[in-house]
C-alpha cells in the first residue's frame, strides 16, 4: 500500500478485516495526509516559502484544519468509520444568519445572511404572485389552485395580504425588541442590490446537497479520523517511508524500493494499492505505462489554500453573536469560518481568515510569501470587523500547491477526461490497483477517497 492518507488507510483496514496482511508506505512522518489538523508547536513546511511553526496556546479547542474540516450528514462511509472506530463528532455550522456576505462591487456593501436571504425570498415571491395568472403556467391549474399558490406565496416570502413585501423580522430588527419596546423590523433591501451575485448566490450557498445542515466535524480536529485508522493498523503503518520505485516482479506481484531512516530497503507484495495523488504518483519511479503517467499528469489540481489566525478575545461572539458559520467576501480572503467549537471557551479561538478557493484568489495566495497572505486576509477581515487586524495574531497557511507531499488540494476534472481517461485510470494493471478521492465522483471529499478505497479492494479480492 503507497500512502497512509485516508483512502490508503481505509482500504488497508478493509484489508486486515479480510484477513490479509497488509504493509502501508508514508512518506510523512504523520498519517493522513490532506486530512491535516494543526495545533501549537506544529510546523508548516511549504516548497518555495518559510516555515511557519504554531505558536498558539495548547488547548483542545484550539486547532486548523487546513484540508478537510466538514463532513455531509450523507457521507455514510466516512460517518460509518467514524461509528466504527469511536470517532465522536459535533455539528458544524456551516451557515449562519448572522454572518456576513461583502461585496466590492457594490461599493464595500455588508449585509448580514440573514437581511439577504430573507428579502431574496420576499422579492422573489412578490414577482411570482404577481405574475400568477392561468395564462402564465404550464398545467391544468384552476382558480382555487391558484388561491393556494398565492396563499404558499404569501407565507414563503412574507408577503402582506396585498402580495407585496415589505420587510419581514426574518430579516432581523433594526431596533431589537425588549423589555419595553416590541422592536422594529429592517426596511426591505434597494433590490438592485440583490442581483450582485456576492449576495444572490452566496445566501443559498448552503442549499447545495453538501453543504446544507446538518454537517458534522471530529471533536477536537479533522485529523482524529486518521488517528483512529493508524491506532486500527497498528504497526502495519510505516511512517518516514519514502518510496522510491515500483516494479512488477519477474515470477509476480510486484517489488516497492523506500528509504527509512535514512537506510534503503525492498521488499516483494503479491498486489500493491497505490493512492498517491496524481502529480506524486506520475513523478514516481515506476514501470507504469507511459499513457498512464500522461493521464496523470494532465489532471488538473486545485490550487485552493487556508489560513487560521489566533484570537484571544471571541469577538465575533461577544460583539456580533456570531456562533460557528461561514462569512464571505469578495477580496482574495473569500471565507472567513466561525469555530463551531470551544463556544464561551478562554484563551479565545482559532477562525479561518481566509479559504481562497476560487482559481484567481487561490493562485494569488500561493504566490505570496506567509507573512503577506496573513496581511491581505487581515484587511478582508476588517472589512467584515471593523478592528478585526487588532483582534487576531499568530497566522499560519497552507496553500496545497505548494506542500510537497500533495501538489494540490483535490483534482479538477473536465467532462472529456471523466469520459476518456477515468475508466483507465480506476482500472487494475498486473498487480497494481489504484484509489484515491480522485478516482471518485466526489473529488476533494473524504468520502470519495473511502468509497474509492473500498471499490479497489472489491477489486482486488475479485481477481
Amino acid at each position: 500500500m503507497l500512502g497512509a492518507g485516508i483512502s490508503g488507510m481505509a482500504g488497508a483496514l478493509a484489508m486486515r478485516r479480510a484477513g490479509w496482511s497488509v504493509t502501508v508506505l508514508e512518506a510523512e512522518t504523520r498519517p493522513g495526509g490532506r486530512c491535516l489538523t494543526l495545533r501549537t508547536g506544529d510546523i508548516v513546511r511549504e516548497d518555495g516559502h518559510p516555515e511557519q511553526r504554531i505558536g498558539w496556546d495548547a488547548a483542545p479547542h484550539l486547532y486548523f484544519n487546513p484540508g478537510p474540516a466538514r463532513i455531509p450528514h450523507h457521507h455514510r462511509a466516512v460517518l460509518g468509520l467514524c461509528r466504527d472506530l469511536g470517532v465522536p463528532l459535533e455539528p458544524l455550522v456551516n451557515e449562519n444568519r448572522a454572518a456576513s456576505l461583502r461585496s466590492d462591487a457594490s461599493g464595500g456593501t455588508t449585509l448580514p445572511l440573514r437581511r439577504v436571504a430573507a428579502d431574496l425570498r420576499g422579492t422573489v415571491a412578490e414577482l411570482a404572485a404577481k405574475s400568477l395568472t392561468r395564462a402564465a403556467l404550464d398545467g391544468p391549474f384552476t382558480e382555487a389552485d391558484l388561491g393556494a399558490l398565492r396563499s404558499m406565496l404569501r407565507g414563503f416570502g412574507a408577503l402582506d395580504a396585498d402580495g407585496r413585501y415589505r420587510g419581514s423580522r426574518r430579516a432581523g430588527w433594526a431596533e431589537p425588541p425588549g423589555a419595553a419596546s416590541p422592536g422594529v423590523a429592517h426596511a426591505p433591501l434597494d433590490p438592485r442590490l440583490l442581483l450582485d451575485p456576492a449576495f444572490w448566490a452566496t445566501a443559498s450557498f448552503a442549499e447545495g446537497v453538501d453543504y446544507a445542515a446538518t454537517m458534522l466535524q471530529p471533536v477536537g480536529g479533522m485529523d482524529r479520523i486518521a488517528a483512529a485508522l493508524h491506532a486500527a493498523l497498528g504497526d502495519s503503518v510505516l511512517l518516514g517511508c519514502e518510496v522510491a520505485s515500483l516494479r512488477r516482479g519477474g515470477g509476480g506481484g510486484a517489488r516497492v524500493a523506500w528509504r527509512q531512516d535514512g537506510a534503503p530497503r525492498e521488499a516483494r507484495f503479491d498486489r500493491v494499492l497505490c493512492t498517491l495523488p496524481p502529480p506524486l504518483l506520475a513523478a514516481l519511479d515506476t514501470d507504469l505505462p507511459p499513457e498512464r503517467r500522461a493521464a496523470l499528469r494532465s489532471l488538473a489540481q486545485h490550487p485552493a489554500g487556508k489560513l487560521a489566525f489566533h484570537a484571544p478575545r471571541r469577538f465575533w461572539e461577544e460583539d456580533d453573536a456570531i456562533y460557528g458559520g461561514i462569512a464571505w467576501t469578495t477580496g482574495d480572503a473569500t471565507q472567513l469560518w466561525y469555530p463551531s467549537h470551544g463556544f464561551h471557551a478562554a484563551g479565545g479561538g482559532v477562525l479561518v481568515g481566509a479559504y481562497a478557493w476560487d482559481a484567481g484568489p487561490a493562485l494569488r495566495f500561493a504566490a505570496r510569501t506567509p507573512a503577506e497572505r496573513a496581511a491581505s486576509a487581515a484587511s478582508d477581515g476588517e472589512a467584515l470587523h471593523p478592528g478585526y487586524a487588532r483582534e487576531v495574531a499568530h497566522p499560519v497557511s497552507v496553500s496545497w500547491p505548494n506542500m510537497p507531499r500533495a501538489r494540490g488540494a483535490w483534482t479538477e476534472w473536465t467532462e472529456e477526461q471523466r469520459r476518456d481517461l477515468q475508466p483507465m485510470l480506476r482500472a487494475p494493471e498486473g498487480p497494481y490497483h489504484f484509489a484515491g478521492e480522485y478516482l471518485s465522483f466526489l473529488p476533494g471529499w473524504q468520502e470519495g477517497a473511502v468509497l474509492s478505497a473500498w471499490a479497489a479492494v472489491e477489486a482486488m479480492a475479485a481477481g
